[in-house]
C-alpha cells in the first residue's frame, strides 16, 4: 500500500486481517499483527484487532498463542469484552478444558461481564463431548436461572450428546422441553435425533420423524438421509433404503455412505 502512495491505517490493517482469517493463515495474521505493535501510535492495535486475532487462534486450535495475546491486550491497557471471552471459552470447550475455561468465565465474571447464550452452549458442548451429560444438563438450569433463555443451538447440542450416549428418551424429553418453550427445531436437531434413533436400531420412529421434519417446511440434507439409509441396512430393510436413495437423487448430491445400501444388497 505504501509504494502505492496509500498510507494504510488500524482500519485497513483489521480489514485485512479480517479477511485473512478465512483463508486461515495464522501465521501471517499474527505477523501483521506484530507489524501493527511495532509501528504503534495510529497504527496500534485496537480491540477490535485483538478480538479478530484472538478468535481466529481459538479457531485454529492455538490456544498458547491466543492467551498470551490476552494477556498482551490488558498490558495494552484494551480491556477484553464478552466476545474476547466468548472466543477463549468456546476454544478451550473444544479442546475439553473444561476446567480451565471455567478459570477463564470466573475472570470474566470478577470484570463485572456476565456469560451469554453462546458461552454457556460452548460450555454444555464441551461437557457434552467429554460425554458429561449430567454436568450438561446443569449448566442448563444455570443457564435459566440467570434468566436467560436457551436457544435452538443450546437444545441441539444437549440433544447430540444425549443421542451418542445412546440416551434417546432423555433427548427426546429435551425435544418436547424446546418445542414447548416456542422453539421449532432445525435441521441440525432433526438429523441428530434422527441419527440417534437410527443407531437404537428405531427406523420406524427416525422416517416418522423425517416425514415429519420435511411437512415442517424443512428440507433434509445429505446427512440426514443417509443417516436414515445407514440405519435402513442395518435392519436389512434394503428396499426401503433404495427408495431413500431414489429420493436424494431428487437433488441432493449422494456422499460415500448412500452407497452403503448397494453393498447390503450385494450381500443378500
Amino acid at each position: 500500500m505504501p509504494k502505492l502512495g496509500c498510507i494504510p491505517d488500524v482500519i485497513s490493517y483489521n480489514i485485512l486481517i479480517k479477511g485473512l482469517c478465512s483463508k486461515g493463515n495464522t501465521g501471517f495474521i499474527l505477523q501483521l499483527f506484530f507489524k501493527m505493535v511495532k509501528h504503534g501510535g495510529e497504527y496500534e492495535p485496537c480491540a477490535i484487532t485483538y478480538i479478530t486475532v484472538i478468535d481466529e487462534l481459538c479457531k485454529a486450535g492455538e490456544l498458547t498463542k491466543a492467551f498470551g495475546l490476552y494477556e498482551q491486550m490488558y498490558s495494552a491497557g484494551v480491556i477484553p469484552d464478552t466476545v474476547t471471552y466468548s472466543s477463549l471459552i468456546n476454544g478451550l470447550c473444544k479442546k475439553g478444558e473444561i476446567e480451565k475455561a471455567k478459570k477463564v468465565l470466573r475472570s470474566m465474571r470478577s470484570k463485572g461481564l456476565e456469560p451469554d447464550v453462546v458461552i454457556y452452549t460452548n460450555f454444555i458442548d464441551g461437557l457434552c463431548k467429554k460425554g458429561e451429560i449430567e454436568k450438561a444438563n446443569k449448566v442448563l438450569r444455570d443457564m435459566v436461572s440467570k434468566g436467560l433463555k436457551p436457544d435452538v443451538v443450546t437444545y441441539s447440542t444437549l440433544i447430540d450428546g444425549l443421542c451418542k450416549k445412546g440416551e434417546i428418551e432423555k433427548a427426546n424429553k429435551v425435544w418436547h422441553s424446546m418445542r414447548s418453550k416456542g422453539l421449532e427445531p432445525n435441521v441440525v436437531t432433526y438429523s441428530t435425533l434422527i441419527d440417534g434413533l437410527c443407531k437404537k436400531g428405531e427406523i420406524e420412529k427416525a422416517n416418522k420423524l423425517l416425514h415429519r421434519m420435511i411437512s415442517k417446511g424443512l428440507e433434509p440434507n445429505v446427512v440426514t438421509y443417509t443417516t436414515l439409509i445407514d440405519g435402513l441396512c442395518k435392519k436389512g430393510e434394503t428396499e426401503k433404503a433404495k427408495e431413500l436413495h431414489d429420493m436424494i437423487s431428487k437433488g441432493h448430491e449422494p456422499d460415500g455412505v448412500t452407497y452403503l445400501y448397494r453393498l447390503a444388497l450385494q450381500e443378500k
